[in-house]
């Protein structure tokens, strides 16, 4: 996913970037279910670890053979949802307060009909009890399907600039 496919035309890109706007809101709301039905059967849910290399190293700074945070499919996720819902998860309680918000968003044409690689940048700030808060930049690239009248995740590639994070914990979506 490198972002050299044809851009989609005006119109398509517009329905898109209301798409991530919805699912921002979705996050920011922990409407996670509501979220689920966004993402395809098929799902690759992927935030690899980020190595710090020289730039004389040969090797991939990305590489699917090193750590990731997270390497999951649609049924990890809703694991991770149940997870929540079931209020035992003591680093939710009292719950994360999120702010999601999605830019720069660039769309692709792929080799196959119905399907866009995107390219956008996002923000999370996360807020929890009076001195717990988190703020991660990051980039994500996905491949969106166009399902009906609107759209589903089947691949996300989340890439945080940081190789090591300073936040307590990693209980959110992206």
């Amino acid at each position: 996913m490198r972002g050299d496919g044809v851009p989609v035309a005006s119109d398509l890109l517009a329905e898109i970037e209301a798409f991530y706007r919805m699912e921002a809101r979705l996050l920011d709301e922990e409407r996670h279910d509501e979220w689920y039905d966004l993402l395809a059967d098929d799902l690759f849910y992927w935030m690899p670890l980020r190595e710090n290399r020289y730039r004389r190293d040969p090797r991939p700074e990305i590489d699917p053979n090193n750590m990731a945070l997270f390497d999951d499919c649609k049924a990890d996720i809703a694991i991770r949802i149940g997870r929540l819902a079931s209020n035992l998860v003591w680093t939710e309680d009292p719950p994360t307060r999120h702010v999601y918000i999605v830019s720069n968003v660039e769309a692709f044409e792929t080799d196959k009909p119905e399907e866009y690689e995107i390219h956008y940048a996002f923000v999370q700030y996360r807020n929890r009890s009076e001195h717990d808060e988190a703020t991660l930049h990051g980039r994500r690239r996905d491949v969106l399907r166009h399902v009906g009248n609107g759209f589903q995740v089947a691949r996300r590639l989340i890439l945080l600039p940081q190789s090591v994070l300073l936040t307590k914990n990693l209980s959110a979506f992206f």
